[in-house]
């Protein structure tokens, strides 16, 4: 086992919501383990980002590549994807996440937190960035002609 897996672990949960929404539209109702299993190939590959020295950078498990990511967890290669606005209405053949974004105020300081989820599942059981926020944008997947 890797040093330093519990802190990857607790990263993993606190900022993977788009890497796990991508693992559940790419490979629907995986398990836990292969969800998990996914993510660290995706950070060994450089299309998450995280850095293990600094467990408080705010880029961990940014999800740099969500194309190359998904052709991993899907197992079809030639998914692109696209940043929508809330209103967009996906075809049938697309795969939506949503971002919901909070403006959190703190003493005279605005604290901006995005979440990720599907329209009908979500990784992380009463965000207040869902409760506080509002729906900002939409993750739209789709296969490119090959």
């Amino acid at each position: 086992m890797r040093e330093g897996i519990q802190s990857l672990l607790a990263e993993l949960g606190e900022g993977s919501c788009l890497a796990l929404c991508i693992c559940e539209i790419g490979k629907p109702r995986l398990s836990e383990e292969e969800a998990i299993g996914f993510i660290i190939k995706g950070i060994q590959k450089g299309y998450i980002y995280y850095d293990e020295n600094n467990r408080n950078n705010p880029k961990n498990c940014f999800v740099e590549n969500r194309d190359a990511f998904m052709d991993i967890v899907s197992g079809q290669k030639g998914w692109t994807s696209s940043t929508e606005k809330p209103d967009y209405r996906p075809r049938k053949d697309e795969r939506i996440i949503e971002c919901w974004r909070w403006n959190e105020k703190v003493n005279l300081k605005i604290i901006n937190h995005t979440h990720f989820k599907l329209p009908n599942w979500d990784p992380y059981k009463n965000s207040n960035t869902l409760k506080y926020g509002y729906l900002e944008s939409l993750r739209v997947f789709r296969r490119k002609a090959l």
